[in-house]
């Protein structure tokens, strides 16, 4: 959708806008708690990740486990976490943004957020396209190492359940934004020149 449609008054409401990372900070730890479809399905991730750790603790005997390889397969994936699954992350979403239409997109990284970070500028994007991109990031970085973890033994095995875990948490900002949305049935999200991000829902005609 044109960026100059969403100006239409009659058809579009603006329902919620944020500037800054401060404004995001409370958006997201608000949304992530908000409960709906989205923030269950997180939780559960992350509760029966919790339970299938436990599971391969037992089950493999960890506890016998040299602390070298809990300690470098911890230290590997939260690395992988912070420095190389972000740049992945924030790609898979540029190559969307490039797919659906957007023709500026830059990059950075917010040290409020503590994360690197894509934006598109003067770009809309829908709820479902949004979904979409979402589902893909964190079932590839934090869902499929978390299945792969089952296969594998030694330092890969806790490289990649902490990449699991630590993904998780930086997903946070995407999740909350799906949460957010999940309630507007017919909404977008608009990126303007100035980083300042907006909802916008359909109004009835």
């Amino acid at each position: 959708m044109s960026p100059e449609l969403l100006k239409n008054k009659n058809h579009y409401k603006n329902v919620l806008s944020i500037m800054d990372s401060s404004e995001w900070l409370l958006f997201i730890s608000t949304f992530i708690r908000r409960k709906n479809l989205i923030t269950i399905i997180y939780w559960a991730y992350l509760f029966f990740g919790l339970i299938g750790v436990l599971y391969i603790l037992f089950d493999y005997e960890l506890i016998n486990v040299e602390s070298r390889y809990w300690i470098i397969g911890i230290t590997g994936g939260l690395l992988l976490s912070l420095l190389v699954s972000p740049v992945f992350h924030e790609l898979i979403h540029a190559l969307f943004f490039k797919l659906y239409g957007a023709n500026h997109i830059k990059f950075k990284w917010n040290w409020s957020l503590f994360r690197f970070n894509v934006q598109a500028t003067d770009f809309t994007l829908s709820k479902m396209r949004y979904y979409i991109i979402s589902s893909i990031t964190f079932t590839l970085f934090s869902v499929l190492p978390f299945i792969l973890a089952f296969y594998s033994e030694g330092t890969l095995l806790f490289t990649l359940l902490s990449l699991s875990f630590f993904h998780a948490l930086y997903a946070t900002k995407d999740l909350a934004v799906c949460s957010y949305l999940y309630k507007i049935p017919d909404s977008y999200i608009y990126n303007s020149e100035e980083d300042k991000t907006v909802f916008y829902k359909t109004l009835p005609r």
